[in-house]
């Protein structure tokens, strides 16, 4: 398929989860309209902020993890990320992409880019959006990536990736040893044309009751909240909607678990194919959630449609989401702002 003919369906595809989106919103429904496909929690990098690969376990195959994204297609998904870990310790990553772009899905890669640069060429005929992390600087990068170079293969990726007039946007992790790093990222982002997310880091990457890293206290996110709202204001590129920054500011307490659109509209794919909400909540009794490889994806997300609770999350991608599906007429703009301009900053 042509680049012209796959954006063509997926135009459609996205006008036709619109319809279905808008009615299920109307009847109280639900479908996956999106869905995270975490291939791995294995990882190059032990970042100083992250547990994510102590949990490296059973993973599908290729042909699980593309059986799991036909299922979800049927189902009416419209969008898929795909994550990790790293997910590019797969070798077979590149073909999963590849996959999701020959169904018409609009798809985005979250990656620390160390070995992303090798794998441009590819990536950049089936992605819409390339996610790399950021820490900071490079002396605050490599030091909670705890891997010297990281930081200049994180700029060789997204200057690369520009190159391609492939979209691109960074996230960084605050925790209070890089809470100083807004400016320079911001620099950053400015010069090769992206747009910057920040959120805070969590005790426990799998475990929503652990909560923020302790050393984050509510002024802190009112500190941070109102930093990125006057650059926003500015015309900075911070990604950030004004709803996200406003619950941001209301931190530790982000809103309520118990109305978030996880499990109604989007969901979590793990490796080992169970279907969760969103990783935070993995650990809030791992047997309530079903395994698509048990019982079909479809129907593992289905059976998600059960109250959950906590006090909301910061996690940038998770409100954004929330807040569109809510309607939130600033984040719908933001997400239009973000499309448009991704490409505009180039």
């Amino acid at each position: 398929m042509s680049a012209g003919s796959s954006s063509i369906v997926r135009t459609l595809r996205l006008a036709e989860g619109g319809v279905r989106l808008a009615l299920a919103l109307a009847t109280g429904g639900g479908f996956p309209f999106s869905a995270t496909f975490i291939l791995t929690h294995r990882c190059n990098f032990q970042c100083a902020y992250c547990n994510i690969p102590a949990a490296a376990a059973a993973e599908m195959t290729t042909a699980q993890f593309c059986g799991a994204l036909d299922q979800l297609r049927a189902a009416g998904l419209v969008r898929a990320s795909f994550s990790g870990g790293e997910a590019l310790l797969r070798r077979d990553a590149p073909e999963i992409l590849a996959h999701a772009r020959s169904l018409g899905l609009m798809t985005s890669l979250n990656t620390n880019a160390w070995m992303t640069g090798r794998h441009l060429d590819v990536l950049e005929k089936c992605l819409d959006l390339l996610v790399i992390s950021l820490d900071g600087p490079e002396p605050v990068h490599d030091l909670l990536r705890r891997r010297a170079g990281s930081y200049a293969r994180v700029v060789g990726v997204l200057r690369a990736a520009r190159e391609r007039g492939l979209a691109t946007a960074t996230i960084t992790v605050l925790t209070p040893d890089n809470l100083g790093v807004i400016d320079e990222v911001l620099a950053l982002a400015r010069e090769l044309g992206f747009y910057a997310y920040f959120q805070p880091a969590y005790e426990d990457c799998f475990d929503h009751a652990a909560g923020v890293d302790p050393g984050l206290g509510a002024r802190v996110f009112g500190d941070i909240a109102g930093r990125l709202a006057r650059a926003r204001a500015a015309g900075e590129p911070v990604g950030a909607s004004p709803g996200y920054l406003e619950r941001l500011a209301n931190g530790p307490a982000f809103g309520d678990c118990g109305r978030c659109s996880a499990g109604r509209f989007w969901g979590t794919v793990l490796p080992d194919g169970r279907v969760i909400p969103c990783h935070l909540q993995a650990r809030d009794g791992d047997h309530r959630f079903l395994n698509g490889l048990e019982v079909g994806f479809a129907a593992a997300f289905r059976g998600l449609r059960r109250p959950m609770t906590g006090p909301g999350c910061a996690i940038s991608p998770y409100q954004e989401t929330d807040l569109i599906f809510a309607l939130d007429r600033r984040a719908i703009a933001a997400a239009l702002r973000r499309l448009l301009g991704a490409r505009t900053l180039m």
